[in-house]
């Protein structure tokens, strides 16, 4: 009927292109769905890793997000001197923030400002409000 196969078992072309999406799961060979449910995996996996690392930045940078929210659009001077520490060390975090799309640099004219990035508004909201009052965040 069937052929199913581990995706480490794959001879030809087609092992290239499943094990290139890490499916780890059984592949049907003849089914023609498969390839695509290996790549939603992959997809939905790199979400939830990515989802997890924005989780632990806003934990651990939680002070200078709540100062950038409150002086958004800020530069660099501003937000270093509100949170009392160096330029640099204040640089170092905003790029990690930005690395997790959680904040935004604009240029305008001579300025460099940040803000956070509208888009993860409620999800930095969740985050901080469980982190405060111990609720679980989904």
């Amino acid at each position: 009927m069937f052929d199913k196969i581990a995706s480490n078992e794959i001879d030809g072309g087609s092992s290239q292109a499943y094990c290139g999406l890490g499916f780890q799961r059984d592949i049907d060979l003849h089914d023609s769905n498969s390839l695509a449910r290996a790549a939603l995996y992959k997809v939905v996996r790199e979400i939830d890793t990515k989802n997890d690392k924005r989780h632990k930045q806003v934990q651990q940078l939680r002070f200078l997000i709540y100062e950038l929210k409150s002086l958004q659009p800020a530069d660099l001077n501003e937000i270093s001197e509100s949170l009392g520490q160096s330029h640099t060390v204040t640089l170092r975090q905003l790029k990690k923030l930005r690395k997790l799309d959680l904040v935004v640099r604009t240029r305008f004219e001579h300025h460099t400002l940040y803000c956070i990035n509208g888009d993860f508004n409620q999800f930095i909201e969740d985050i901080l409000e469980s982190f405060y009052f111990g609720d679980e965040v989904c």
